[in-house]
């Protein structure tokens, strides 16, 4: 009886306890779920994928992953390293496209925004509860987010980063073993999600290394060198970093480009990807973080705040040197562009370092002056980008939104951005004029806190409306209903066949949201990947392709190319062929563009017709829609039948017919030559093509042109 009686009070206290922690999880908890719903709603109305190739080849991936077990692209078996494709294989077990595209989005979005628990925990080391809450709502409030719904590494990148930190500081704190093993696994993990976050175990060894180089050992150690000590110990520093130096060029050719060759454009890069940052988490939060890293001298030295300032420190100097030379090592090989996506991960870090001033606001004015040259230079670095959205960096969608929205131009936002970062000192310096327990002082905190998150949700919404808009876009000129080609083949194996593959924006997007769609061929090399493409060899002249795949049960080709088969579904400028078994080409057309222009050199090749008797052939050649300066061009039209040469290359073996004109601006010459039984080639050649922006400024249009053409067959004569 008297075991009975006492333990009633433990368990009331242990249901009090657990009441207690939800009460305290409840602020947190109503952070999360209410983020989630805003982006859940913005994955939702996002109707398409946009960033190609890297959204398609994720899919891919994830699809294999989920159809059998092994990544792969297009068959073909890859391991990207990431294991992002992995965390969202399990959406496509959902067959309808949309939905597994929905269900793949959702998921992304709560895993970043799962971000808000590892970031409070990070905050709750250094600074109270409600400090800690205002770190973990911004740490999922940034611009970035607009990654949060796009079929990307990103999402799953910045929890992975922001769990990785967390549990770093939390290591150098408490120094337990299987804290240890905890920080030391999620660093190692981390590079599996997105390999950049390799850096996370660099930060992880530079930031215990800081924390024992500023411990009491270290310091009663240093204070017994003499100044040849120091002199031996710079000098080791110096050969260390020479020798790392040389490990890392022999390991990395971005390294060894960029480092070796590109020394400035590293300082340019890291400079635009700073400010970008800077401009995107609100400008206050960076200067809080880099003030932070000077302790004030009435702050007391604690292992909780010289942790973190560990992991600050050896943060930014591994992000900033990846970014540095990724950037610059990609600005020769591929663009140009502000490299912000690589310095996101920092976010969590500058909004702890936040919610320490809101906490303790007191700072060094040696450290805050020095922040904001920084950081002032950082800005007016930084080269302005006001695309709706500029995807590399997410922080310019603010300064995006007002260009749109208030009409500000370029040179007035670039001023109210040092406005801003005037604004940003003055709320620093303000609490010195303040006590440090008036009212007026947590007011004015207050709404630090709420400009700061204010401006980054300001940001993330006009980023996501840019990536809205740029899906919308997309989908405008393309087939409705995305996934006609499953429906229409029932899911079966196609092939696609093409040409002159210029824009290959619509053939990825169709690959996205057509499963059926397996294989990528063209026959002039132009098939782009993520993936193994083509190039099939014509074998005969009937047609025949060399390669065969037995699997095909449809043929999707692009226009100027049929196949032997029916034609079930046309859109667009796509046909589809149930398949005959081999793959045979009736006719094809090559040297045209998307849009019917040829350059200087086009060809039509017949290789069969329904009843292989001769014909005519209409061959038209049309400036009508040019009207700008007129080239005049000597146009030349042969005919003549088939006959593959050494390379099977189809060529005109005799030629039977010639017609000539003269195309000018505005003008359209039409022929009707006599065709021999198939097969039958023809020829067009114009000369000199021309270039309309070489013409007319206001086109962009850089092609040689020669003129629109189209060539139809018919065994009788057309009437002119």
């Amino acid at each position: 009886m008297s075991t009975a009686v006492a333990a009633r009070p433990r368990s009331a206290a242990d249901r009090r306890s657990r009441v207690d922690r939800l009460l305290a999880a409840f602020p947190l908890l109503t952070v999360f779920f209410g983020f989630c719903l805003v982006y859940a709603y913005q994955a939702w109305v996002l109707g398409t994928p946009f960033i190609f190739t890297d959204e398609l080849e994720l899919t891919q991936l994830a699809r294999s992953i989920e159809e059998t077990g092994e990544p792969a692209r297009r068959g073909d078996p890859h391991w990207s390293g990431s294991i992002a494709a992995w965390l969202m294989a399990p959406a496509w077990l959902i067959e309808d496209a949309q939905s597994a595209y929905d269900t793949a989005k959702f998921i992304g979005v709560i895993v970043m925004a799962a971000a808000a628990f590892p970031a409070y925990g990070l905050a709750r080391i250094v600074v109270p509860r409600w400090p800690a809450l205002f770190a973990a709502a911004a740490t999922i409030a940034v611009p970035a987010f607009m990654y949060s719904p796009l079929i990307l590494e990103e999402p799953y990148a910045y929890f992975m980063s922001t769990l990785s930190l967390y549990l770093t500081t939390r290591a150098l704190v408490t120094r337990r073993r299987w804290d240890v093993a905890a920080a030391v696994v999620a660093a190692l993990v981390a590079p599996l999600v997105r390999v950049q976050l390799a850096v996370l175990t660099v930060v992880f060894l530079f930031a215990a290394l800081a924390l024992a180089w500023n411990g009491a050992r270290a310091r009663r150690w240093r204070a017994t060198w003499t100044r040849w000590d120091w002199v031996g110990g710079v000098a080791l520093g110096l050969g260390a970093f020479v020798l790392l130096n040389e490990i890392l060029s022999h390991l990395s050719l971005s390294w060894l480009v960029a480092t070796r060759l590109y020394k400035d454009r590293m300082l340019d890069h890291i400079l635009w990807a700073g400010g970008a940052l800077a401009i995107g988490l609100g400008i206050l939060p960076v200067l809080a973080g880099l003030t932070s890293l000077a302790r004030p001298r009435d702050e007391p030295r604690t292992a909780e705040r010289l942790a973190f300032l560990s992991v600050l420190g050896a943060s930014l100097l591994a992000f900033g040197v990846y970014t540095a030379i990724k950037a610059a090592y990609l600005s020769t090989v591929f663009a140009t562009r502000v490299a912000e996506r690589n310095l996101i991960y920092l976010a969590p870090l500058f909004f702890v370092a936040t919610a320490i001033w809101l906490d303790r606001p007191r700072v060094r004015l040696a450290a805050l002056a020095i922040a904001t040259v920084v950081t002032g230079a950082m800005i007016v670095a930084t080269p302005i980008q006001l695309d709706y959205p500029y995807f590399e960096a997410p922080g310019f969608s603010i300064l995006a939104e007002a260009n749109r929205s208030l009409e500000l131009p370029q040179a007035t936002i670039e001023s109210l951005l040092l406005v801003v970062l005037a604004v940003a000192v003055a709320l620093m310096l303000a609490p010195r004029l303040v006590a440090s327990r008036n009212r007026s002082l947590t007011g004015m905190l207050a709404v630090v806190a709420i400009l700061v998150l204010a401006w980054n949700i300001g940001g993330q919404q006009a980023a996501s409306a840019g990536s809205r808009a740029n899906a919308d876009q997309f989908l405008a000129s393309f087939p409705d209903p995305p996934d006609w080609l499953d429906r229409a083949t029932g899911g079966k194996p196609t092939l696609y066949l093409g040409q002159r593959v210029n824009d290959a924006n619509g053939l990825w997007m169709l690959e996205f949201w057509n499963r059926s769609l397996r294989y990528v061929w063209s026959l002039d090399g132009t098939a782009p990947g993520p993936g193994p493409t083509n190039t099939p060899n014509i074998a005969s002249v009937k047609g025949d392709l060399q390669q065969q795949l037995g699997d095909v049960g449809y043929v999707l080709t692009d226009a100027g190319i049929e196949v032997a088969g029916n034609a079930v579904a046309r859109y667009g400028g796509w046909t589809l062929f149930k398949n005959v078994y081999p793959v045979r080409l009736r006719r094809s057309a090559d040297g045209i563009y998307s849009d019917g222009w040829m350059g200087q050199k086009a060809s039509y090749t017949q290789f069969s017709t329904t009843r292989n008797k001769p014909g005519f052939v209409v061959v038209t050649l049309s400036r009508a829609g040019w009207g700008g300066t007129n080239v005049p061009g000597k146009a030349r039209v042969e005919i003549g039948r088939l006959v593959l040469g050494p390379g099977l290359e189809p060529q005109i073996e005799r030629v039977t017919a010639i017609r000539r004109c003269a195309i000018e601006s505005r003008k359209v010459c039409r022929f009707v030559v006599p065709a021999p039984a198939p097969p039958f080639r023809i020829e067009v050649r114009i000369s000199p093509p021309f270039v309309p922006n070489e013409l007319d400024a206001r086109s962009s249009d850089r092609r040689e042109l020669g003129a629109v053409v189209n060539f139809s067959f018919s065994e009788r004569r057309p009437s002119r």
